[in-house]
C-alpha cells in the first residue's frame, strides 16, 4: 500500500494539472512575447536620384515630412519603402547642399496611388543662393550652389536672360549677373549632367535691384528706424525723461534768484536772442520772461 501511494499522487497531480496545462499553453500563445509593428499605409514609394555628393534631401507632402537621406560621393540618392495610402498623388523633394549654402525644391504631381509606385533617375535641380538679395541699380549680384560635378549649369532670369556656367569638380558653380537695372527679377537655375537635363524648381530666388530714389527712402527709412530705437532705448529712456525736468528746474533758478545767474544773461547768445525778441514785442510775454526780464 504504501508503495502505491507515490503513483497515486502522481496520478491525482497530473488530472488535476492537466486542464491548467492546457490552459496556459493556450495564454502563453495568445499572450506570449510577439513582435508587435503598426504603420500607416496600403502601398509602397520608391525613389532615387541624383542631385550633388552628399546633398540633404528631405521628402515631404502637404508640409508633412516622411523621410529624409543624404547622397552618396557620386550625388545619388536613394528613398525606398515609403509608406503611402491609395490614392497618394504629389510629393515635394528639397535638396539642401553639403555646405548648406544654398536650396532646391521640387514637387511631383502622379496618377492618384493604387498601387506601389517606384519612380527612377530623378535629376533635381541645382542648389542655389545669391549674393545679395537687395542690391542698388547697377551693381552686381552673384548666384552660386552645388550640383553634379562638371555639369552644365544654366541660369535663368526673368528678363530673358539664359546664363552657362560649368560646375567644378565638386559640383560647385558660381554666376556673375552686372549691371541690373532698376526693377524685380526672379532666377532659377537647371543643370544637364551626362545628356540629362534636370527639373526645373519650384521655388525661385527673387532680387530687388533699388533706384535712386528708392535707395533714399531706405536710407531715410533705415536712419528714422535706428533713431526711434536710439530713443526708446532702455539705456536712454530715463534721460529723455529727464530733460524736460532739468529745464523746467533751470527756468525756475532763473526766476528766483536771478541776481546769481548775471553770467547766464551776460552771455553772447541771451544778448543776441534779447535783442532779436526786442524787435517782436507780440512775443514778450511768451520768452521775455525765460530771460528773468
Amino acid at each position: 500500500m504504501m508503495k502505491k501511494l507515490p503513483f497515486v499522487f502522481a496520478l491525482v497531480l497530473f488530472v488535476c494539472l492537466f486542464p491548467q496545462s492546457k490552459s496556459l499553453a493556450a495564454v502563453t500563445s495568445s499572450k506570449g512575447p510577439v513582435s508587435v509593428s503598426a504603420s500607416v499605409g496600403e502601398y509602397y514609394l520608391d525613389l532615387s536620384g541624383w542631385q550633388s555628393p552628399y546633398a540633404s534631401i528631405v521628402l515631404t507632402s502637404d508640409g508633412v515630412f516622411l523621410r529624409a537621406t543624404v547622397a552618396d560621393s557620386s550625388g545619388v540618392f536613394y528613398l525606398p519603402s515609403i509608406l503611402i495610402k491609395a490614392g497618394f498623388s504629389h510629393f515635394c523633394l528639397e535638396a539642401i547642399d553639403y555646405k548648406k549654402i544654398g536650396t532646391s525644391y521640387t514637387c511631383f504631381t502622379i496618377e492618384p496611388a493604387t498601387g506601389s509606385i517606384t519612380k527612377k533617375d530623378i535629376f533635381l535641380p541645382p542648389t542655389m543662393a545669391l549674393s545679395a538679395y537687395q542690391i542698388p541699380a547697377g551693381k552686381d549680384v552673384f548666384a552660386f550652389g552645388y550640383t553634379m560635378p562638371l555639369a552644365k549649369v544654366f541660369l535663368f532670369v526673368s528678363d530673358g536672360k539664359i546664363l552657362t556656367v560649368q560646375a567644378d569638380k565638386t559640383g560647385y558653380y558660381r554666376f556673375k549677373i552686372a549691371h541690373l537695372q532698376a526693377g524685380r527679377y526672379t532666377f532659377y537655375t537647371k543643370a544637364q549632367y551626362k545628356g540629362k537635363d534636370s527639373l526645373t524648381p519650384d521655388k525661385k530666388l527673387s532680387l530687388w535691384v533699388l533706384s535712386w530714389w528708392e535707395q533714399l527712402l531706405n536710407f531715410i527709412k533705415d536712419l528714422l528706424a535706428k533713431l526711434w530705437l536710439l530713443l526708446t532705448s532702455i539705456a536712454l529712456g530715463p534721460l529723455w525723461l529727464g530733460i524736460p525736468i532739468l529745464i523746467l528746474i533751470i527756468i525756475l533758478l532763473l526766476k528766483l534768484w536771478p541776481e546769481r545767474f548775471t553770467f547766464i544773461y551776460q552771455s553772447a547768445v541771451v544778448i543776441f536772442l534779447t535783442k532779436l525778441f526786442r524787435r517782436h514785442p507780440k512775443h514778450h510775454l511768451h520768452h521775455y520772461w525765460l530771460l528773468g526780464e
